[in-house]
Formats: C-alpha cells, structure tokens, sequence
C-alpha cells in the first residue's frame, strides 16, 4: 500500500484556521484582546502636550489658548455621567459604539484642521472636538474598566 504523503506544515496549518479564529473569536481571550484594542486607541488623549505643539505652530495660536484646550480636553476626559447613564439601558457593543464614534470624530477633525482639508476651524470649535474626543474616553472606561 502506497503511503499517502502527509501536506506540509503550512497548509495543515491553514487548514484549522477558520476553526481557530472560530474558536478564539468565542473566547473571553478575544474580549481581553478587544479591550486591550480599544484601550490603546483611547489613549490619546495622553498625547496632547505631543500633538498641541503642532497646534501652536500651524493654527499660531499662544499658550493660553493651548491652556484653554487643555481644559476642555480634561473636563471631557473626567465628565462621564452620559457614558454611564447610556450604559445603564444599552447593549455593551453599542456603548463602545458611540465612545469610538466619538472618539474618530474629534480626532479626525482635528486632523482635518491641522492638514489643512478644512477652513481653519475657530478656537471654540476645537475645543468642542477635543471635548468631544476626549469624552470617548468615559464610554470606553465604563464599560471595560
């Protein structure tokens, strides 16, 4: 009897892996790998003393005005009464939902002014997206933490 030769490692790999990606995709793993996902994309809002130098620079704004989006981005940051009342009568991924939603769109305006794509938004307009993102950050906290 011929022996039938066995495939190699790369395609028995290949084979189980939808039954794995099935498998850890049920997991609490994949949770704690979501979590972890969703935290590292939250946490920018640590990097305003990073990204508030290009602020100054391209918008020309003074430290004052920095000092008042600074502002605005901690009290976004430490107001998490919406995130918590909405988490009271919502689902977990629709929470998470609107914390991600909130967060791409202070950011990407922020983007969007600093490149240039847009006109150059006014000072309480910035401070609004950075409220704005940075309160994304409750919606996230309250459901993971």
């Amino acid at each position: 009897m011929a022996e039938v030769p066995s495939p190699p490692p790369s395609v028995a790999c290949t084979r189980n892996l939808p039954r794995f990606v099935l498998f850890m995709a049920k997991s609490r793993w994949f949770s704690v790998f979501a979590s972890l996902m969703v935290m590292a994309g939250s946490g920018t809002i640590y990097l305003f003393g990073t990204y508030s130098k290009e602020l100054k620079t391209t918008f020309g704004y003074d430290q004052e005005t920095l000092n008042w989006m600074g502002f605005f981005k901690d009290l976004g940051a430490n107001i998490g009464i919406f995130a918590g009342l909405i988490a009271e009568v919502m689902q977990t991924w629709f929470v998470l939902l609107i914390g991600a939603a909130m967060n791409f769109f202070g950011y990407f305006m922020v983007w969007l002014g600093v490149t240039g794509r847009i006109v150059k938004p006014e000072i309480w307009q910035m401070c609004v997206y950075i409220y704005i993102a940075a309160n994304s950050l409750s919606f996230v906290n309250t459901l993971l933490v």
